[in-house]
Parts: structure tokens; C-alpha cells; sequence
């Protein structure tokens, strides 16, 4: 590598178990939960993606010790917007080498300094589990670089709406691959500012106490409509909403018969449904929640049923109304595996610890990220398929109580009556659950 970039080396940092050097710039080499600015350094390393970066190295651990995509082979992975190239140099470093050799991995950005620091980061601390030469990075737009075709992953990372990248990378996939996508324009995606919602997702989005699960499910709804115009469909292998953004995963299969079928997956969230509404959702087997002569919160409606009015301020939609997630994927996402393949040990991790001057008060924050990064995605693998979703900020005024109830105390109360149930994925404090309204109720009021 010819020369190195403005400000080199920075500062030394550890995300998972893999070192990077970073710009020494305020809020880059430090714990910090809330979103990064793009012009805060001149290269965006976002803290605050830790987890989202973490949960991508365990997911793609479990595809190729799974053979979800290939018997044999090396996997073509495209890190699409890759800034620093961060998640790409921890796919190498951190997964095991048995899993790591099947990688053959192109990271790309258009930032010209940003690809001086992920270029002299991979030469400075190269992979320990893999060959340097499976990460190419690359100078240039996703969006042409993708055109190389047969990519079994591709990430989507922007910083904003990912659905200038979908249909590019949609085209450009290989027969059976994984595509992974983010989103910050949260507030699009939750509705706070309806027109920008119907202008980039073609959704209306009640901004309420579930807009995070409508969020989730209107980017779901956009890709797998980009997928059926390329006679593909999806199954989503876990989704968030985490702090600040959206994240979904999906694989994604050939087949006309599928991607003609893409509207048995899409349909519409309705607040505040009369009985009608309410009967309608339970007649298409999308209302758990059961009793259509009991007031309720929401209700879900298959595509080919809308309600009579879109732009009542009660309806979200189009939008996703299968499953947010695979429950075999989110079974496996444990925090044994999760510290056992990014958790830092002082006793294997002594050399890179030393080098960034970390304390065991670092050490403990970093596999606490790494273990809270999965824990409440492993824990709603109990209510996986189950469409019955309410708040605890909600539940007094539908129900004659003083307060929410706590969500783990609801939890195991309605898992003892033989119901499925988990909190829910959202930030809101919520329940997921397959149990009835009426018995809802029951059980709510047992625990206040």
C-alpha cells in the first residue's frame, strides 16, 4: 500500500475481538449508545452499530456451518457500504477458521479516505483466522460493483433508506443468498413524517406505541416486493428496530409460484378496528388476539382486504404480516455462541487488549454489547409466528388497571397458562403472544 491516510494511526480501538485504528476524533474511540454524525470524522466508524456489526458475524457463522447457501465453495460476499470495512475485517477475524476460509468477500465505498483507513487497517492488524487476500477493498458504488453478479450476502448499510440499493442488489443475487439490510431513516419508516413515508416506502405508518414493529415490517414489505419483480421470494432470519435503526435479514430463494404469492405476506395494521375490522382479521388467521365484540388496540388484515379508509390515521400498510424472523436462527443466536465467537477473553485477546490500552472495565462492557446484542432476539424465539402484539405503556387504557404491568412478569405468567409469549424485539417495553384477549386480560390483571 502506497503511503498512509491523514491522521494515521489515531487511535487504537476494539470492536468484538478484532482492532481497528480509528481517526482521533471525539465519540470514535469511546462507549457511546446513540447514532453517529457522518461529518463528525472523516471516516464514519458508528459506534453505536457495534451491535448491528456483531449480530452480522453470528448470522453469517451460522449460514456456512448450516450449508444454508452452499454444500461446498467459497461464499461471494459484497460489504456494500462499508466505511471503515469494519464488518468485513470481523467476518474474517473473529469467525473460525474453518468458516472464515469458505469467504471471499469484496468491501466497497465511495469515500476515497475512507478506503485509505479500511486499506491500511487490514494491513496493520490482518486476520487471525483467515488469508488476507479473501478481503478486496474497493473505491466505488454498490450499485455498479454488484453487477459482477452470484453473490451469495450482500450487506446494505447506508447511512439513510436503503431502497436506492435493493433493486441493484435484488438483480445481482445468486440463486439462494442471504441480503441483509439496514435502515436509519427511522422516522420515515415509523411515520413521523407521513408524505416522506408514502414518497420512499409507498406505506401509510401510524406513529404509536408499536411504530417500531411497523417500521420492521414496511422495509420487510418493500423487499420482498422488490424480490417478486425478480421472480424471487423472502424468509426473514431475524429483524430489530435497535436504537436508531432498522435491520432485517432475509434469505432470499428463486421461483415464480413464490414471488407471485408475495401478497399472502403483505397486508395492513388497523388501530382501533370495529367488530367488522375485527372479525375480517380473525376469519384470515391474523388476529390471535380472538373476541370481536371486545374493544382492542390493533388488528392485522390480509392485502386483498384493506379497510375502507387508508388515510384515516389508523391504518399502516402495505406492509409484512408473516413472521419477523426464523425461530432455528434465533435458537442458535445464544450468548454461549455469541461470546465464543466475538466475546474478548484477556487470556486469547492479550496482545490486541494491550495494544488499545484496555481495562478489564472494557473488557466487561464489550462482551456485556456483545451478549446484549442477541439476548432479546434469542429470548422471542418462544412466540416466533404469533401476531398478537401489545404494549404495556397501552394496556391501562384497554383495561381496567392502575399501571403496565411488567413485560417478564406477563411473560411467564401466560407461558404458565400454556400460551406462547416473549418480549417483544421493539424498544417499546411489549409482549408478543398467541394467547386470546379475554385471557389477556385475566392474566394481566393477576400480576398488577
Amino acid at each position: 500500500m502506497q503511503g498512509k491516510p491523514p491522521g494515521w494511526p489515531g487511535i487504537s480501538w476494539i470492536e468484538g475481538r478484532t482492532l481497528l485504528q480509528i481517526p482521533n476524533v471525539k465519540g470514535q474511540a469511546e462507549w457511546r449508545v446513540g447514532p453517529g454524525n457522518k461529518n463528525d470524522s472523516p471516516v464514519f466508524h458508528n459506534v453505536a452499530m457495534a451491535n448491528n456489526r456483531t449480530r452480522s458475524v453470528l448470522l453469517l457463522g451460522l449460514a456456512i456451518r448450516n450449508k444454508w447457501l452452499l454444500n461446498e465453495g467459497k461464499l461471494r460476499v459484497l460489504d456494500g457500504l462499508a466505511a471503515s470495512s469494519l464488518r468485513s475485517r470481523r467476518w474474517l477475524n473473529e469467525l473460525p477458521p474453518e468458516l472464515a476460509e469458505q469467504l471471499d468477500i469484496i468491501s466497497v465505498d465511495r469515500d476515497e479516505e475512507s478506503i485509505s483507513w479500511a486499506l491500511a487497517n487490514h494491513e496493520k492488524h490482518p486476520p487471525n483466522n483467515s488469508n488476507p487476500e479473501q478481503l478486496s477493498i474497493q473505491k466505488g458504488d454498490l450499485r455498479q460493483i454488484v453487477y459482477s453478479g452470484g453473490w451469495q450476502w450482500i450487506d446494505i448499510d447506508p447511512y439513510g433508506s436503503p431502497i436506492p440499493f435493493l433493486d441493484s442488489a435484488m438483480q445481482n443475487l445468486a440463486r439462494k443468498a442471504i441480503l441483509q439490510v439496514s435502515a436509519t431513516d427511522t422516522a420515515a419508516l415509523c411515520g413521523t413524517y407521513p408524505q416522506v413515508t408514502r414518497r420512499r416506502y409507498a406505506a401509510y405508518a401510524v406513529n404509536d406505541t408499536v411504530t417500531h414493529d411497523t417500521a420492521m415490517r414496511i422495509l420487510l414489505g418493500n423487499i420482498a416486493l422488490c424480490a417478486a419483480k425478480h421472480e424471487r421470494s423472502i424468509e426473514p432470519l431475524m429483524s430489530v428496530f435497535d436504537g436508531h435503526h432498522t435491520r432485517v435479514s432475509v434469505l432470499v430463494t428463486p421461483g415464480k409460484k413464490n414471488a407471485s404469492n408475495v401478497y399472502e405476506n403483505l397486508g395492513w395494521r388497523v388501530n382501533e378496528p370495529d367488530k367488522k375490522t375485527i372479525d375480517a382479521s380473525i376469519k384470515a388467521g391474523l388476529h390471535s388476539f380472538g373476541c370481536a365484540k371486545t374493544p382492542q388496540p390493533r388488528v392485522l388484515l390480509p392485502y386483498n382486504s384493506p379497510p375502507e379508509s387508508l388515510a384515516n390515521g389508523k391504518v399502516s400498510g402495505p406492509l409484512w404480516i408473516g413472521p419477523l424472523a426464523r425461530k432455528d436462527v434465533l435458537e442458535q443466536l445464544t450468548e454461549e455462541y455469541a461470546l465464543e465467537i466475538c466475546g474478548i477473553s484477556k487470556e486469547k485477546d492479550e496482545y490486541i487488549i494491550s495494544l488499545a490500552g484496555w481495562k478489564d472495565e472494557d473488557i466487561e462492557k464489550s462482551n456485556r454489547g456483545i451478549i446484549r446484542s442477541i439476548k432479546r432476539l434469542h429470548e422471542s424465539k418462544d412466540a416466533v409466528g404469533t401476531n398478537g402484539l401489545v404494549t404495556m405503556d397501552e394496556l391501562p387504557q384497554w383495561i381496567d388497571i392502575g399501571g403496565p404491568p411488567s413485560p417478564k412478569k406477563l411473560v411467564v405468567a401466560l407461558k404458565e397458562q400454556g400460551f406462547k409469549a416473549s418480549i417483544s424485539v421493539i424498544s417499546t417495553p411489549a409482549v408478543q403472544t398467541n394467547a386470546q384477549w379475554d385471557e389477556l386480560i385475566k392474566i394481566v390483571k393477576t400480576i398488577i
